[in-house]
């Protein structure tokens, strides 16, 4: 057995100065002000005037500026020396420890020194077993999860490194096999408290596992990622259970939802991870090779703060020119106690290192904000005029920085605002709680985030607003500007954008932002993302690229305006438009598009309530495409839209890496010369060993769990017919067009070219096989995406259905969110046909029969109908007329869909598929 003693505050700094690294700012004592020194190795009876005679708190710092006569006459500068200055509690600055314009009070490192407030406590007296297990108990840690608990451990840092708390899967998710409460919608979920915490489980990935009350569960929804203590497993019924509900009812975005557990014993195998039994206090950890009791500094934080500024606005008490400058704070806890959950939007829930309230006139610079497990930074309440420059926040459990409230303030006078947040340096974030952002401004006003470096998170970068749909709002004229955003999502999170806004935002401008490498788990990897109302936001001079989902995509809101962007690579749409509005969307000119994949757009068009003009759009691969439908011509001269704009080579110099400057005779000039200026300058500035401190990072992996885009490229617009004879398919081979989807090992569910049967006249044909059990009844299941918004749609197949289980549906739907439906049909194999789930008439058991769709849309549709013919082979045809669609407002397919339908155990096939767009 071996223990190990206390290290020296001096060492303990040593060991831990990482960020604020070898180079940096050097600051020099004030030729004209009072200045006290303070180190970790001072004395309190000391008088501080000298680095010599240094006092040793900071604690004690503060009492001589506050009672300083000279405090607001001549500036003040508190010099911090090199070492560890270590708190349980956050430090707590008030209005008597500001200063005035003329005489501010400054806190700073000394000369070229790093000091560090750390909010940490060194765990010493290891004992070591047989198997090299380190353990140690903790008095303070007993039943520290409990809401009256002393200290809840849950991050360990290790030489200077976070360590994982011991996990199953080791790598990758579990997945939910079932929800534990079967419901239709949100409401009918409500009714059962089950449907909110509790679902079922694989046995071969759960197990009833003897003690759970120390374990967590992190659930990853769609755009959050919720964090709860688990109360039960249940073998009989195969149930996990939460102590505490999530906000969305479990498997509401994913009926097979992902997840992984933390803190199990049975979990604590590997090395470099750790183990926390909260009733015993006992913490225990498994080493690294090399690692041993004597040479290696483990370190848990303790703090819940590091760092507050308590002015009050209502009083017009205000905590002013206050300056901190050259310190790192390191250490402060992830607070979740066993009745509570982590859950929300933007992990909303979480506090931060440092936290302001009315503040007015403080700078922040050159600080490092490192090892915490919630936000980095905030200017909170009645916050206003104050500034966070050259600083670096990473290592970060959640966020960067925070701005306003998200419940806003009463009075606009004295609200947060009017903040500056520039040339930081904010990475490696959401390592506890993902859906934390870089940098976010909630309910307030006239803040700028400028020449920020923000990368490497699993949620958005910046987001702006905090109103849901187009309630009022107190968030205007905030200013993103010459930010360089990249690498966030890594297809973990889904609904996100590089900067994400909501709500009514007149005045915000996005600009000069240099975005790539955005990807979501599922949909919604977007670079400049408007979103729930965002109404009035300017989108200019931005180079947008290698994204997921879409260069620019708005959900709903209103006249905004995008111009002068370069629009690059997205894997699917470049510019995409949810929801269809009875108000103007937004206007986009002058603006390069460019892409590989045939889709310069993507989402709802269906209506002209939007301003297309004057861009300038070039697919690499010279193929044509087409504008959700049509050709440029006809979207000119028919729908009135792309006025001014034309398809040509930009004359990028590399466009295909990423290279968009241009070569001579580009005609791409007048659109985006100031983007490509813009993209020259985003990001961090300075000397360059600030500027190239990015260039160390390694960037992740994206997640090999992440739903993959489309790879197939649409036909254009009137041109594209589809015409289907698996006859020229191979056996076991999947339909030659289309997205095949829901075919499953596990259920021997698949859709696949067969010759167990013959389609009328040609040999082969599709089939589907379904089985129950499945997480839903709509796989498997076979699409199309033509892109058809004019003319007669007239659509053909041939289907036979071998079993009396079997259920054909039937579809054609737009890509508005939500979708909006027209012709529909289900054919059973008991022999009922139902259109719009009314039943219409019959079809044939166990018989070819013919099915026959006339659908006019676009201009053409006089009335929301559409006409059905059922032929039997070699049987006299039925005719089905003026049958309604599914919504009055559809009037273009973008989406057809083959669906089989059972949650039993059953067979269809498919033949002579034939769709044509008619004229």
């Amino acid at each position: 057995m071996r223990s190990l003693s206390v290290i020296s505050g001096l060492c303990l700094g040593a060991l831990l100065t990482s960020c604020v690294a070898q180079q940096g700012p050097t600051f020099n004592p004030s030729p004209k002000g009072i200045n006290v020194y303070v180190s970790p190795t001072g004395d309190d009876a000391n008088d501080g005037n000298s680095p010599n005679t240094p006092i040793k708190s900071i604690q004690q710092a503060q009492k001589l500026v506050r009672s300083n006569p000279k405090r607001g006459e001549t500036p003040i500068t508190v010099h911090l020396l090199e070492g560890t200055y270590t708190i349980e509690n956050e430090l707590t600055f008030i209005p008597e420890d500001g200063g005035t314009e003329q005489a501010p009070v400054t806190w700073q490192a000394f000369s070229n020194h790093k000091p560090i407030i750390s909010g940490g406590k060194t765990i010493t007296g290891w004992k070591v077993d047989k198997n090299g297990i380190w353990s140690v108990t903790i008095p303070d840690a007993i039943n520290g999860n409990q809401p009256d608990g002393k200290w809840n451990i849950t991050q360990l840092f290790v030489n200077g490194q976070r360590r994982q708390r011991c996990r199953l899967p080791k790598t990758g998710y579990f997945r939910m096999k079932d929800r534990a409460v079967q419901w239709g919608s949100r409401d009918e979920a409500g009714k059962n408290p089950r449907s909110y915490d509790s679902f079922i489980y694989r046995e071969e990935e759960v197990k009833p596992w003897d003690d759970v009350s120390n374990a967590v569960i992190v659930m990853y929804n769609s755009w959050t990622a919720s964090i709860h203590w688990i109360k039960e497993i249940n073998p009989t019924d195969k149930t996990l259970t939460f102590t505490q509900r999530m906000h969305w009812p479990v498997g509401y975005w994913d009926k097979q939802a992902r997840f992984h557990l933390e803190n199990l014993k049975e979990a604590f195998t590997d090395a470099g991870e750790w183990l926390m039994d909260y009733k015993t206090g006992t913490l225990s950890y498994k080493p690294m090779p090399g690692e041993t009791p004597e040479n290696t500094t483990v370190i848990a934080p303790v703090a819940k703060q590091l760092l507050t500024i308590k002015g009050d606005d209502k009083l017009g008490l205000y905590v002013e020119h206050l300056n901190f400058r050259g310190i790192a704070f390191q250490h402060c806890l992830f607070p979740l106690n066993v009745n509570e959950m982590h859950d929300g939007q933007a992990a909303v829930g979480l506090t931060a290192a440092i936290h302001t309230e009315g503040a007015r006139h403080c700078e922040f610079s050159d600080l490092e904000i490192s090892q915490i497990g919630i936000y980095g930074f905030w200017f909170g309440k009645g916050s206003q005029h104050n500034k966070l420059i050259r600083s670096e926040l990473h290592d970060l459990g959640g966020g960067g920085v925070r701005i306003g409230l998200p419940g806003g303030e009463g009075n606009p006078d004295t609200a947060c605002g009017y903040n500056l947040v520039e040339n930081c340096f904010i990475h490696n974030g959401g390592l506890i709680a993902p859906a934390a952002v870089g940098a976010i401004i909630f309910k307030s006003s006239y803040n700028t985030l400028r020449h920020n470096e923000i990368c490497d998170l699993y949620y958005s970068a910046v987001s702006i607003g905090w109103s849901w749909g187009y309630a009022p709002s107190s968030a205007n004229n905030n200013i993103c500007e010459y930010n360089h955003l990249h690498h966030i999502g890594y297809g973990v999170l889904s609904d996100m954008g590089a900067i994400y806004t909501l709500g009514i935002s007149p005045g915000t401008t996005l600009r000069g932002n240099h975005i790539h490498d955005v990807f979501s788990y599922s949909y919604g990897g977007w670079g400049l993302y408007t979103d729930e109302g965002s109404t009035g936001v300017l989108m200019e001079h931005n180079v947008v690229y290698n994204t997921k989902s879409g260069g620019f995509h708005q959900h709903y809101g209103q006249d905004n305006i995008v111009r002068n962007n370069i629009l690059a690579f997205a894997k699917e749409g470049q510019i995409i438009r949810s929801r269809q509005e009875d108000h103007s969307s937004f206007t986009v000119q002058n603006n390069v598009v460019i892409f590989d994949n045939g889709r310069p757009y993507g989402g709802n068009w269906g209506n002209k309530n939007y301003t297309m003009k004057n861009n300038l759009y070039w697919d690499v691969t010279k193929l044509p495409f087409a504008f959700a439908g049509f050709t440029l011509e006809e979207a000119q001269e028919e729908e009135g839209n792309e006025i001014g704009s034309v398809i040509v080579d930009p004359k990028f110099r590399n466009p295909k890496e990423f290279d968009f400057q241009l070569l001579p005779g580009s005609p791409a000039k007048p659109y985006i010369q100031g983007a490509l200026d813009a993209q020259k300058i985003a990001g961090l500035t300075g000397p360059k060993w600030w500027t190239d401190k990015p260039k160390a990072i390694t960037f992740k992996s994206i997640d090999p769990y992440m739903i993959q885009p489309p790879t197939d490229r649409p036909k254009v617009g009137s041109q594209y017919n589809l015409k289907l004879d698996f006859g020229l398919s191979k056996l076991g081979d999947k339909s030659p067009e289309g997205h095949t989807n829901g075919e499953s090992d596990q259920f021997k569910t698949s859709i696949r070219v067969s010759d167990d049967i013959n389609a009328p006249g040609t040999k082969h044909a599709l089939k589907f096989v379904d089985a129950p059990g499945q997480a839903v009844n709509w796989q498997p299941h076979l699409t199309f995406g033509p892109r058809w918004r004019k003319n007669i749609v007239v659509g053909e197949f041939d289907a036979f259905l071998k079993t009396e289980d079997a259920i054909l549906w039937h579809e054609w739907r737009d890509s508005s969110a939500p979708y909006k439906v027209g012709p529909n049909i289900r054919c059973y194999g008991n022999g009922k046909l139902t259109s719009m789930d009314k039943e219409i008439g019959t079809v044939p058991f166990q018989t070819w029969f013919h099915v026959k769709i006339t659908c006019k849309i676009g201009k053409q549709q006089d009335k929301p109908v559409f006409d059905l013919e059922i032929t039997p082979q070699g049987g006299q045809t039925t005719t089905y007329e003026n049958l309604p669609i599914g919504n009055n407002d559809w009037n273009q397919v973008t989406w057809l869909g083959f669906v089989s339908e059972a949650d039993a155990p059953s067979i269809f096939y498919l033949g002579n598929i034939d769709f044509k767009n008619i004229k």
